[in-house]
């Protein structure tokens, strides 16, 4: 009995295949399958990381249209801006755009524009914004964003009646935020 035991496991210790892995053809279609989801996902993190630049520029822009409108009810005008200078109390870090005042002192709006520094030009928009007030103490901000230079996205200068800014903030064929 014993004999017929040691028979029978050499039998099926011999039948078993030994280093069995992976063929070509598997490790072909799990290569495929990679490279098809990975230019699925590559155009889409690209986007994303064009959005986050573009954040930068929206966020100081909006953060100096609200410190002018803060400017403009304690002293009665619109302050004048460099990117060195601030007379509204606010910082704001440039790293994706350079930015620029797009007018002189007005005492009815504000304007600045912030331009994609030229590693990033064909990737990222361009931005302007105006701050405006009108005769009954209402304030408004908007900002374009513009595929073409930073001057095509407006050098945005508002009527100064209320519905002027409304109806038409930006230069046509750009987008207001």
């Amino acid at each position: 009995m014993n004999s017929n035991y040691r028979l029978r496991l050499l039998q099926n210790i011999s039948q078993k295949k030994t280093n069995q892995g992976f063929t070509l053809i598997e490790l072909l279609v799990v290569v495929i399958i990679i490279g098809v989801l990975s230019a699925i996902a590559l155009p889409n993190l690209l986007g994303q990381t064009a959005k986050a630049r573009q954040a930068e520029a929206k966020s100081n822009l909006g953060s100096i249209n609200r410190g002018q409108q803060a400017y403009r009810s304690e002293k009665g005008v619109f302050a004048p801006i460099t990117p060195t200078n601030s007379k509204v109390g606010i910082k704001v870090a440039w790293q994706y755009y350079t930015p620029s005042e797009t007018t002189t002192q007005s005492p009815t709006y504000y304007s600045f524009s912030a331009a994609a520094v030229p590693t990033y030009q064909n990737d990222i928009k361009n931005y302007a914004s105006a701050v405006a007030q009108d005769n009954t103490g209402n304030f408004i901000s908007v900002i374009c964003e513009s595929t073409g230079s930073a001057a095509a996205a407006g050098q945005v200068t508002p009527n100064t009646s209320y519905a002027n800014i409304v109806a038409t903030p930006c230069s046509v064929g750009n987008q207001v935020n």
